[in-house]
């Protein structure tokens, strides 16, 4: 008995197989590097951004508050790549890497504060008072 098979879809996955031996291993690029990795945390009193930026100087930071956006943006200089300094594989990214976030309007962007310790370059904005939970005692009458 001879059974057949059919396959509905055979041009899609010829498709896909050409593009992934298209593309060389080596030449993939983490998400890091397009976008560096950010927390964002949120407290009572603020809106705290933490961003990883491992081998960037200080000098090389900037953020940028304009209206309800904040813009972080960055470089990464390279290093110089011969081959006689025995380089058998280079994974690190380098260039310029920005970061965008649009803020709620809870965020008071008047007195936003930056520190940058240990690659890690962290921005706090405070809310707005309205914004804060307010806690009242209350007295119970018994």
């Amino acid at each position: 008995m001879l059974i057949r098979t059919t396959n509905r879809f055979p041009s899609i996955w010829r498709e896909f197989d050409e593009l992934f031996r298209a593309v060389p291993a080596t030449t993939t690029t983490p998400a890091s590097a397009v976008a560096p990795a950010t927390d964002v945390l949120e407290t009572e009193k603020a809106l705290e951004f933490r961003v990883d930026l491992p081998g960037v100087a200080a000098d090389a930071i900037d953020v940028k508050l304009e209206g309800n956006v904040l813009t972080l943006t960055a470089e990464r200089k390279s290093e110089s790549k011969e081959e006689k300094d025995g380089w058998i594989r280079q994974e690190r990214s380098w260039g310029t890497f920005a970061r965008s976030f649009v803020l709620p309007e809870t965020v008071e962007g008047t007195e936003p504060q930056a520190a940058y310790k240990h690659g890690v370059l962290t921005v706090t904005l405070p809310k707005k008072e309205l914004a804060q939970p307010k806690s009242f005692k209350v007295k119970v009458e018994a």
